[in-house]
């Protein structure tokens, strides 16, 4: 392998590849299509509202009974299978999208819509690269990356009404992160106050209790799917 090259491609280009077929999603050593819709929601607020997301890696090869050139996703395919669907109309937007609450691509304003297809996505292209070469890439990769913690991994399993509403509140009650420093700002990076929110709504919800990962678990599967009592939030500072 020669290496790679970072580059940068608006959502227009990725959609063009897509529809002429020079774009592969599904190579061998990707995952298949897990992502549940409420993450593919958040994905589409996310470019919306232009934040970053994390880069894609692809390689770019040869056919040669055609002749033409194609590209390969070697990590990203969940991001790129949700844009597609999206800008397909396949997904419609729910609550966890705010003020785009209920609407496809096609409903979007001429101004979203300008902003969605123009988003700039991070591509890092492997040269020359086998299939060993990939693999050696990512497991270089997560070599350098910390373990998850527990509160990390529920952030990443679980996307329904809990997640996020302790997601949310955590971003509201900043009083206690910035004026009384109950969780520190290195803690925070790694979801700490997260973590405290979800440990408060099991006192409101269950009364005061082991604050044990096991427990803290259980609330996030109880609750994923429904979440009628978002309301206590009130309860809290």
């Amino acid at each position: 392998m020669r290496g790679s090259v970072l580059e940068q491609y608006q959502i227009a280009d990725f959609l063009e590849w897509h529809k002429n077929k020079r774009l592969v999603l599904n190579p061998h050593f990707q995952r298949r299509d897990v992502w549940t819709p409420n993450a593919k929601v958040y994905l589409i607020d996310t470019i919306l509202r232009r934040l970053p997301i994390p880069k894609i890696y692809m390689r770019q090869k040869v056919d040669l009974e055609t002749h033409t050139s194609y590209r390969e996703v070697v990590d990203g395919q969940q991001r790129l299978r949700a844009i597609f669907n999206f800008a397909s109309d396949n997904i419609t937007l729910t609550k966890r999208a705010k003020e785009y609450k209920g609407l496809t691509y096609s409903t979007l304003s001429d101004e979203d819509k300008e902003t969605f297809l123009s988003y700039p996505i991070a591509v890092e292209q492997l040269i020359n690269a086998s299939d060993g070469d990939v693999l050696e890439v990512f497991a270089r990769l997560n070599s350098y990356t910390l373990p998850l913690n527990p509160q990390e991994l529920r952030h990443a399993k679980f996307q329904g009404d809990f997640k996020w509403t302790v997601y949310e509140m955590a971003k509201r009650w900043t009083v206690l992160w910035d004026d009384y420093k109950v969780v520190s700002g290195r803690e925070r990076l790694r979801m700490a106050d997260d973590q405290l929110v979800a440990e408060i709504y099991g006192i409101i919800l269950r009364g005061v209790a082991s604050g044990s990962q096991p427990n803290i678990k259980s609330l996030y599967t109880r609750y994923d799917r429904d979440f009628p009592q978002q309301d206590i939030s009130g309860c809290v500072p």
